[in-house]
């Protein structure tokens, strides 16, 4: 399913939900410019992957965290919508362990679920939904 997730600024999450209807969803965000259920009218809005990232003006440039390479390809699986069982199996770990990187990279980006911290990846341009993945 979708999310959009709304963040200011600092990177703090404004407003986050789910959505059934993708292509309801990716319509009124790209054709009106609208993100349901926010109440503001959001500057810039763009759909990476199964998000919808939306940022309030100004922008400002954000810090990478520094990430292992371990950290980056357990961000790029999972931006690819694998989930953490068939992160395990790709990366030849235990589903504890990309759990584990999980805790640590939601640490790492200040975030509280997985969702945002996607959207902050994402937005970051450290993981790219639409790359081909080799193992």
């Amino acid at each position: 399913m979708p999310s959009v997730v709304v963040y200011n600024d600092e990177g703090k999450v404004l407003y986050q939900n789910i959505f059934a209807d993708a292509q309801e969803l990716v319509f009124s965000v790209r054709e009106e410019g609208v993100v349901p259920g926010f109440p503001q009218p959001t500057s810039a809005v763009r759909v990476n992957s199964l998000l919808v990232l939306a940022n309030q003006e100004p922008e400002i440039e954000r810090e990478v965290p520094k990430l292992t390479a371990k950290q980056c390809q357990v961000l790029q699986y999972l931006s690819s919508s694998l989930t953490p069982g068939q992160t395990a199996r790709k990366m030849n770990l235990s589903e504890e362990s990309i759990r584990s990187y999980l805790k640590i990279l939601k640490r790492k980006f200040k975030t509280e679920s997985r969702d945002q911290l996607m959207a902050m990846a994402g937005a970051l341009g450290i993981c790219d939904p639409f790359k081909k993945i080799v193992p």
